[in-house]
């Protein structure tokens, strides 16, 4: 496989011979990476270089730093060869890198790998050896990672029923629905915490975001209720009403997004309730203007439970809850 043939190739390292050795060493490198999938029967699509891919290669004067993402990479895959030997600073890590690619470039996921300069240049045999040293580290490091994100339920699904039931509202969030949007999609999610919440309508997730194809990102925030959301008598009518109104507030209320140092408002709050959202509930949300302009978006117990069973738990999340159970219990 080897880098792509057709490629829109750029940068400042301006030397065709060293260009074509990085290009050579690294081609190298994906070759042995694929054939160590093909050997263990591993599906390519789920690792590295199996769908189209970017290249970056940065090199200073102690390290060469591949970075490669399939964020934004269509057709003709990008490859850019970045020259740091001329700034002040010796080395860069790929941290550093990866800073100068994001603003260049607007890349936010990435992978790298760190070689010294002088592995180009090494015999063959030699190079041979610290590719093959690099591509079983980096697989292994790929195989557990998505282990971990697919990792399928061992415990029984009335386990996090009752987690559901008996959990406090912090315990909710914190134990349960952040891992659990996390591991769906949404990275960033993170439990803002009653000390912090400066309002009533404070967000009890935030920094939710998804990219779409286009590159724009989409951010979301959520409410969450423990138990039951009714509208049979009129208290319980005005309690949704009061729910909508800390959802209205929720949109208007900006969260810092460190990527793009910028404040950011929702575009969607998710109300999750750890029990039902009865027939008369539903009727009276579905009738909000929040709701059939798609602001807001319904999770009950149902939905949680669903998402568990169909994408599965951290195993640590799993062990969690099992343990919370046993010491609600006793």
């Amino acid at each position: 496989m080897g880098l792509p043939g057709i490629s829109a190739v750029g940068g400042n390292l301006k030397d065709e011979k060293l260009r074509q050795k990085i290009a050579s060493f690294f081609g190298k490198y994906i070759d042995v990476f694929q054939n160590k999938l093909k050997v263990r029967n591993l599906q390519s699509g789920m690792f590295s270089f199996g769908r189209p891919t970017n290249y970056y290669f940065a090199i200073d004067r102690k390290l060469l730093n591949v970075i490669y993402s399939t964020q934004f990479a269509g057709g003709i895959s990008e490859i850019l060869y970045i020259d740091l030997r001329n700034q002040e600073k010796e080395s860069f890590t790929l941290q550093e890198v990866a800073m100068f690619l994001k603003a260049q470039k607007g890349i936010t996921s990435w992978t790298g790998i760190p070689f010294s300069i002088d592995v180009i240049d090494y015999p063959e045999e030699k190079q041979n050896t610290i590719i093959d040293v690099a591509a079983t580290t980096v697989l292994n490091n790929e195989f557990k990672a998505l282990i971990r994100q697919f990792q399928p339920l061992f415990i029984p699904i009335e386990q996090i029923k009752k987690f559901l039931e008996v959990a406090s509202e912090d315990d909710l969030v914190n134990i349960l629905l952040v891992p659990l949007l996390r591991h769906i999609g949404f990275d960033t999610a993170e439990s803002k915490g009653h000390r912090d919440r400066a309002l009533e309508f404070g967000q009890d997730i935030q920094k939710m975001k998804l990219q779409i194809p286009t590159g724009h990102w989409l951010y979301f925030s959520a409410q969450v209720k423990k138990g039951d959301i009714k509208a049979n008598t009129k208290p319980q009518k005005n309690y949704v009403e009061r729910v909508l109104s800390q959802t209205q507030a929720q949109l208007e209320w900006e969260m810092p997004d460190s990527e793009t140092n910028q404040n950011v408002k929702p575009d969607h709050i998710l109300l999750i309730v750890s029990g039902n959202i009865t027939e008369g509930a539903k009727q009276y949300i579905f009738n909000h203007s929040l709701y059939r302009r798609k602001r807001v978006l319904l999770w009950e117990k149902e939905t949680i439970l669903r998402l568990c069973a169909k994408k599965g738990l951290p195993e640590t999340v799993q062990n969690t809850i099992l343990e919370y159970n046993k010491n609600i219990h006793n």
